[in-house]
């Protein structure tokens, strides 16, 4: 979809509101594609935001707003901070995403699954943190819903998989966590525009 003069709002935690780990950047994602695609994007991302606790809210504040796509990015802080099972996220992401069809059935909605992270300095793929699933199940988890929906999405473990590896995450990520830098807040927004304009 070509996105000039489009309409776009990003729903999202801190990594689409542009928070570095220590501040929020002036450039973050969205404002880069808002330069880069020539379309005028809301940005709704919310520093620490979950499926499960924050998306709801999110939703429900643009539910009388009309756009032409809608992008959704979260995720991370479910598994992060979150002693809640797997089965619970998606059953929540799944009601949540049946009103987002429903309020904005005009619109087209892309997902976007977190950032690969890394929690005191090791690749969280396969570790398990506070509830009973690795960040990878909770990729798959995500996958499956959107999926479902028919929903557009970017895993990152297919989609340019060399953007942050476990060689380059320390450049990429200004808190060598999860946190980009503004280099690659620039990058993310050609990604995302880029798969936009493919799909």
């Amino acid at each position: 979809m070509d996105l000039t003069n489009k309409t776009v709002v990003a729903l999202g935690d801190s990594v689409t509101r542009g928070f570095d780990g220590t501040v929020n950047l002036r450039y973050n994602y969205p404002r880069y594609l808002e330069k880069y695609y020539n379309c005028n994007v809301y940005n709704n991302g919310i520093n620490g935001a979950t499926i499960y606790e924050t998306l709801e809210k999110e939703i429900e504040k643009i539910k009388d707003k009309k756009y032409d796509i809608i992008i959704l990015m979260i995720g991370t802080n479910d598994y992060g901070h979150l002693d809640v099972p797997l089965v619970r996220i998606i059953s929540k992401l799944t009601k949540l995403m049946r009103q987002l069809i429903s309020d904005h059935h005009e619109a087209k909605i892309y997902a976007v699954l977190p950032l690969t992270r890394f929690d005191e300095d090791k690749n969280a793929a396969e570790i398990v943190r506070y509830s009973d699933y690795t960040f990878n199940q909770l990729l798959d988890g995500l996958t499956q819903v959107y999926s479902a929906f028919q929903i557009p999405l970017i895993d990152w473990r297919e989609y340019h998989s060399e953007f942050i590896t476990d060689f380059n995450y320390k450049d990429m990520y200004q808190d060598q966590h999860v946190h980009p830098n503004a280099y690659t807040y620039r990058k993310l927004a050609f990604y995302i525009g880029d798969f936009i304009r493919n799909n």
